[in-house]
């Protein structure tokens, strides 16, 4: 396995005034967007509750953050099954605690599936309950935040070589320590999964953490003000796979990960109980403020998202005012029909639209007067054309 490098550029500011120089992250006040642990196995046989849950509730907001980790009994392995534990993984799981309201304590994860919105445990009917899982991340989708954070990634998919740049920019003040947390997500992977036997071996397993970028526990921002805008940067280089220990190794597939960004507050250190309520250890429990999945943009698209090679599509007039036009790299066969969508820096879905009834140059245009300055990013699904982009309105 090739070792994972990486180098925080520690390039951060802070402002007093709101004519900063901010270019992906708004300096409105926003809406939080609800951060998700799911802490999973493939011989947990209520977990697929979970993983639908989390499945729907991503389908109504799209903005939200989860990330599932395979730690513990549940995830280990038979025989010529997948390992998709990771050190990093278990390390978590070891130092985490969630707060129980109705027992007025911090619970140790020591049943699966365990699901903790915003650092907060979600009781296992909860998961298993559409609607109550819904009303839990609507909850949270309104409240305003006090910071708001975007981040963008690129990946040279020829050097696997991957760039993150995270902005927070804060509408209120911290009252204590904050860190940021980047990590990587995969999607896509396949196993037997306990509890679905009907999927075989193809039960596919989303959002699935890989590794994370910055501190396991987050890098420091301070305790900043309103008005601070703190701005980093993660290069490093991709692993060709993830393994845990000695197990055999998991292919990181560059087109299936997500590159994802939070804040939690104060890192603190709490006392925990296990079930019988009986005092286990010190543990870790999280406030977490903030989140953002990163769009990614890849550089060398050659032979990943397009059967002709070459880059999907272009997008012009960049920066736009009133409108941009899509020009296609290739003709669209009869049966292509593929969907664009445009999201906006904190992942929220501005726009959803066939690719339908392009001009003689294999070009479509989209109006965007109305959006606000800033950045905005651009995905097109077809059958045999995938790609994404960026843009600015201006």
């Amino acid at each position: 396995m090739k070792q994972l490098r990486f180098i925080l550029i520690l390039t951060t500011f802070f402002y007093s005034f709101i004519t900063i120089s901010q270019t992906i992250v708004s300096t409105d006040i926003e809406k939080k967007n609800p951060v998700i642990f799911d802490f999973t196995g493939i011989h947990c046989v209520s977990c697929p509750h979970a993983h639908e849950a989390i499945a729907i509730a991503k389908n109504h907001y799209p903005q939200v953050v989860a990330l599932s980790f395979h730690t513990g009994n549940f995830a280990a392995p038979n025989p010529g099954e997948p390992d998709f534990r990771t050190i990093q993984g278990d390390s978590v799981v070891d130092n985490f605690a969630f707060w129980m309201p109705a027992d007025n304590l911090y619970r140790v994860v020591w049943s699966y599936p365990t699901v903790c919105i915003d650092g907060i445990g979600v009781e296992s009917n909860v998961v298993t309950d559409t609607l109550q899982f819904l009303d839990k991340i609507s909850e949270i989708t309104n409240q305003d935040a006090i910071v708001n954070i975007g981040a963008v990634a690129s990946i040279d998919t020829l050097k696997r070589k991957l760039k993150v740049e995270v902005e927070c920019y804060y509408t209120s003040s911290s009252s204590d320590s904050n860190y940021l947390v980047v990590s990587i997500i995969q999607n896509e992977l396949k196993s037997a999964q306990t509890g679905v036997p009907q999927a075989g071996e193809n039960y596919i397993h989303k959002e699935m953490f890989r590794q994370f970028v910055s501190n396991i526990w987050g890098d420091t921002l301070g305790i900043p003000q309103e008005g601070d805008l703190i701005e980093k940067i993660y290069i490093f280089d991709l692993p060709d796979s993830v393994n845990y220990n000695d197990s055999d190794a998991i292919e990181l597939i560059l087109r299936n990960i997500q590159v994802q960004a939070y804040i939690t507050g104060n890192d603190t250190i709490v006392t925990a109980y296990d079930f019988l309520n009986i005092p286990y250890k010190n543990r870790r429990a999280f406030n977490i403020l903030n989140g953002v999945n990163a769009d990614i943009e890849f550089v060398n698209l050659n032979g990943i998202f397009t059967k002709e090679q070459e880059m999907a599509f272009t997008i012009f007039p960049n920066p736009a005012k009133d409108y941009i036009s899509i020009k296609l790299s290739h003709q669209l066969s009869n049966n292509e029909n593929p969907v664009i969508s445009i999201f906006n820096i904190q992942g929220r879905v501005i726009m959803t639209q066939p690719f339908s009834n392009p001009n003689e140059a294999n070009t479509f245009q989209i109006p965007v007067k109305g959006l606000k300055k800033g950045v905005y990013f651009i995905s097109i699904n077809g059958k045999n054309l995938i790609g994404t982009g960026k843009f600015v309105v201006e």
